[in-house]
């Protein structure tokens, strides 16, 4: 019986001669459903690879988990806390920290900046990799005979921090001199720049040698925090509640949190789905309205083809037969609509992938060119939301042909 109905189905997309409309239509309908389903996956797509694209830029700033005091106190036996951080599953490396402002004065300007104190051996891979000049392990504690090494970020470094010069970063912690208080002054080299992928970081940030930012900022043998990697950063918010747990059964607690990369953001990122929903109920709305061409198709098809379905009546054909075969009509244009916008979409998104057609500003979007994250699951959801669409679209039309008299029909045509 599923054959007779696809059979039916498929001569009866067939237009008589004198009948142009229906082709028409039959072709306007899977256009109409081709393009949303396409235009659905790219926007889809696009929103997903710039939220990936951010997602990765941003932790290759900045860590997955910080753990910190929280009433600013610095953390004295950090050493310790390190060997209990590395002991909780998951976590892939921990390594201190130095947090601190200050102001860089070269020959151009002088401009206020974060100064982060590493240690170049335990920093993150992510970190490694940004550095565009130069690298982490040329940082290294003053010395009699050299100045200290400094990483500045790379709009540090167009404003007149070229690697190689010298300047003068300036300590908000005041010293005592023969002429009163003073700011705390120190010299340092240049010795190359990163781009951490964020303009907002290439712009404050400038990275120095642990001990040397201890000694900066008169810390001691102290740090600010422990910036801590783990296997999968979005595991980060349960590894960090576990870090939590260890850190309430320390006895030296001194009031340290655990704060995960989600939680710090979870404003941005949420935000960023309810736009991805917003996008997928409007772009829903272009396979709706192509559906309205194919309840107009089936009724022109039914209009057509009286004299045929009054024959299948009259030979015992029964009207759920001929609701069913309208039916798979209707589902005939939403399959072969559905597949042509899959592949459509896959064609726009090689082509976005692989030519530059769209000037995307850097400094904003965090990318020069529309990422694009192409996923199985969203294929996949689209094609069963444009499948049940024009399926719904078609039963009413299928319906009221199955209520047409064969006697009529015949009579009338």
């Amino acid at each position: 019986m599923a054959k007779l109905e696809n059979l039916f189905a498929s001569r009866f997309m067939k237009a008589r001669k004198s009948n142009s409309l229906l082709s028409f239509l039959s072709i306007t309908s899977i256009v109409g459903v081709m393009i949303g389903v396409a235009a659905l996956i790219v926007v889809i797509s696009v929103m997903d690879g710039f939220t990936e694209n951010l997602k990765l830029r941003f932790l290759g700033a900045n860590p997955h988990i910080t753990v910190a005091s929280g009433n600013g106190r610095p953390i004295l036996d950090w050493q310790e806390l390190i060997v209990d951080i590395k002991a909780v599953p998951h976590v892939s490396q921990a390594s201190p920290l130095i947090m601190g402002t200050a102001m860089i004065s070269d020959a151009n300007a002088v401009t206020g900046v974060f100064i982060r104190g590493i240690d170049p051996v335990n920093e993150s891979a992510a970190l490694k990799e940004s550095v565009r000049i130069g690298s982490l392990d040329e940082l290294r504690p003053a010395s009699k005979a050299t100045l200290p090494n400094v990483l500045v970020g790379k709009e540090l470094m167009r404003k007149g921090m070229i690697p190689g010069n010298d300047i003068t970063i300036l300590s908000p912690n005041m010293t005592r001199s023969a002429f009163g208080l003073v700011p705390k002054m120190r010299e340092y080299n240049v010795s190359g720049y990163f781009d951490a992928g964020m303009f907002q970081h290439n712009g404050i940030l400038v990275y120095m040698e642990l001990s040397e930012a201890q000694s900066f900022f008169g810390l001691g043998d102290s740090v600010s925090a422990i910036n801590v990697s783990v296997d999968n950063p979005d595991n980060a918010p349960i590894i960090a509640r576990e870090i939590q747990t260890m850190l309430n059964g320390r006895p030296s607690n001194n009031m340290l949190s655990a704060y995960d990369w989600l939680s710090l953001n979870t404003m941005l990122f949420e935000s960023l789905k309810l736009e991805q929903y917003a996008l997928f109920v409007i772009l829903t709305l272009i396979i709706i309205v192509a559906s309205f061409t194919i309840v107009s198709m089936i009724t022109v098809t039914v209009k057509d083809k009286r004299k045929e379905i009054a024959i299948i009546r009259a030979m015992g054909g029964s009207k759920d037969l001929i609701s069913k075969i309208f039916i798979r009509q209707g589902i005939i244009i939403g399959f072969v609509g559905t597949m042509l916008g899959n592949l459509f979409a896959l064609a726009i998104s090689f082509v976005l992938m692989n030519f530059k057609i769209i000037d995307v500003p850097a400094e904003i979007y965090y990318s020069e060119t529309i990422p694009i994250k192409l996923s199985a699951p969203i294929f996949v959801i689209v094609t069963v939301c444009a499948l049940l669409i024009t399926f719904i679209a078609a039963l009413f039309p299928a319906k009221m042909s199955a209520k047409m008299s064969p006697i009529e029909a015949i009579r009338n045509d």
